[in-house]
């Protein structure tokens, strides 16, 4: 989950692929042999791990905590295909970045950063600058060519469709729903 000059960049702040892919390894006395050493390419997010092991220790998740129980992904994965998110929505900021309120100045070294993350496309939407970013990520896995300007049909349906899901996955995790 750190770069190591890949696009340029070091660190952890940004939503390119090798920055917010981290491995998770799980041990779980509840899960079968069938699933013990198996790889799973869901989306589990940082939020999640609370609510996972709450739910192992058998303590209730409060309503408003943010995240999942992945549980559910080794202990029924079958039915959690149809239940587990698709996309997720991602943010590096320090408080508002276009006004400077509550900590992250307008213009910084470190710039804030929204995104929406799903598994055949990733949009990027830079505050400060107003920039967007889109990757088609099954036929550019290291992010390299954006996108965002092609005239092509289906980019512009892709982006449509990833602008209106960014626009209410942010307004839902910033109003402190669960995720």
């Amino acid at each position: 989950g750190n770069f190591h000059g890949e696009h340029g960049l070091a660190e952890k702040w940004y939503p390119w692929e090798e920055s917010v892919k981290v491995p998770l390894i799980i041990q779980d006395p509840r899960m079968s042999a069938v699933s013990q050493g198996t790889r799973n390419d869901d989306f589990v997010l940082n939020i999640d791990l609370a609510p996972t092991i709450l739910s192992a220790a058998h303590v209730p998740v409060p309503k408003r905590m943010q995240g999942r129980d992945i549980a559910q992904l080794y202990l029924n994965p079958e039915q959690a295909v149809s239940t587990w998110r698709q996309d997720f929505f991602y943010e590096w900021t320090q408080g508002d970045p276009e006004t400077g309120r509550n900590g992250h100045p307008p213009y910084s070294a470190i710039p804030a950063v929204f995104a929406l993350i799903r598994k055949d496309y990733k949009y990027f939407y830079w505050p400060q600058t107003r920039y967007e970013q889109l990757f088609r990520v099954e036929t550019d896995p290291y992010e390299e060519n954006d996108i965002l300007n092609s005239t092509a049909q289906t980019t512009q349906q892709a982006l449509q469709i990833m602008r209106a899901r960014y626009a209410f996955l942010k307004s839902w995790a910033q109003s402190g729903n669960p995720v």
